[in-house]
């Protein structure tokens, strides 16, 4: 289907079963409706437009959904080409699943097709391309700086993540071990997001690096990770947060990830001077786990802690209030809760239920909970009803 082509209006209004929380569901497509990766915003700044990937046309595409009325206009028109984010998303062609950004001051969806970089305009539905990569490169997530206008993303070896694929064709298989990973070589690359200038800002030798997050009001200090590796003490084999200074080339872990630690899902905070995280001690995987920040250079960690049995998983979030975070997995399976975070404590709220994924499943499923920019709704995703859509409901 073109660009442009509208659809009418899906939500409808839910009682949260276990909170009677009103909850709105914004999507009721039979294929996969799933919101932004939820460290990049799916919400335009000025609150108008939710930003979504749907493969409701056959192929992954780019849709708005103006959060007034319901109206859903598809923004892009994609080729059948591999779209897939693996190993944690599989089989779609079209925009490359789960890799999107909001950036241009808030007009524009930078998005893959491919190896191409392609930008759509959310208000004027023009589109317009950036870069194409070479093809050997595999992009990952792209994320933008605060004003939009920067925009970074990782690179990886092609031909050795087209064979892990093959190999591993749902979520359920196996991965590969460790070492198939650490085959692989990244590169980091920063775009300006007017003129589509690319640079290569660090390259990275048997190292996969995913995650990678400019700082917002900063363009020169970027988070990545160290992507993997087996939780156990005696195979712990690096530091998962490291920070590039992109001006002097240096990078490195941040200091004081201790060995008997695993730290997860790290983003900066939004006035840029936290590191945030969630994580657990690996001894205690099933039981214990932490959130919290850092300072960039590892001098003051924050940790909130928590007891919870069954489940030692989940996506935290921060809420724009800078002290109060959102999960969709520690607290009680299968819902989200509001985190308060005192006395190096979590105590959990539960918001409503999501009733979607589990820790294998495909990230298009992941509810990945993410706040609208003022911070009063919470958009999450769920495969509930069979398959993934998209659901609103208030923080307070």
């Amino acid at each position: 289907m073109p660009v442009g082509t509208l659809f009418p209006p899906e939500k409808r209004t839910l009682r949260d079963e276990q909170t009677g929380r009103a909850v709105t569901q914004l999507t009721d497509s039979p294929a996969e409706d799933y919101h932004l990766y939820y460290y990049n915003p799916s919400i335009t700044p000025d609150g108008k437009y939710l930003v979504f990937f749907s493969e409701r046309t056959g192929l992954s595409n780019m849709f708005r959904l103006e959060l007034e009325s319901g109206e859903i206009v598809q923004l892009t028109d994609t080729r059948p080409v591999r779209a897939e984010y693996w190993p944690f998303s599989f089989n779609s062609l079209g925009a490359g699943a789960c890799l999107s950004a909001i950036g241009s001051g808030g007009r524009e969806v930078f998005y893959f097709e491919g190896t191409r970089l392609l930008a759509a305009n959310i208000y004027d539905l023009t589109q317009r391309e950036v870069l194409v990569l070479p093809p050997d490169r595999r992009p990952s997530i792209l994320n933008a700086d605060a004003s939009g206008q920067t925009l970074v993303f990782a690179t990886w070896d092609e031909a050795l993540f087209m064979q892990g694929s093959r190999r591993m064709k749902t979520a359920t298989d196996p991965l590969p071990e460790d070492d198939f990973f650490y085959q692989a070589d990244t590169t980091i690359m920063r775009v300006d997001a007017g003129s589509g200038q690319a640079e290569e800002v660090l390259r990275l030798e048997k190292f996969w690096s995913n995650h990678v997050l400019v700082n917002p009001h900063n363009r020169d200090r970027l988070l990545f990770t160290h992507e993997f590796f087996d939780a156990t003490p005696e195979r712990k084999r690096h530091d998962r947060m490291w920070l590039l200074n992109a001006a002097t080339g240096q990078a490195g872990p941040i200091p004081g990830q201790p060995p008997e630690e695993w730290f997860m899902h790290e983003f900066w905070s939004r006035d840029g001077q936290r590191v945030c995280f969630h994580g657990g001690r690996v001894a205690e995987q099933a039981a214990h786990g932490f959130c919290g920040w850092c300072t960039p250079d590892g001098a003051d960690y924050t940790k909130f802690h928590h007891r919870t049995t069954g489940r030692g998983y989940g996506h935290y979030n921060l809420h724009p209030d800078g002290g109060t975070m959102i999960t969709d997995g520690e607290a009680a399976p299968g819902c989200l809760s509001r985190v308060r975070l005192a006395d190096e404590r979590q105590t959990f709220e539960v918001l409503c239920r999501h009733d979607s994924y589990k820790f294998v499943d495909d990230q298009r499923c992941h509810p990945h909970p993410s706040f609208s920019p003022d911070g009063k709704k919470v958009i999450f995703t769920s495969n509930r009803s069979g398959s993934s859509n998209i659901y609103m409901t208030d923080w307070e």
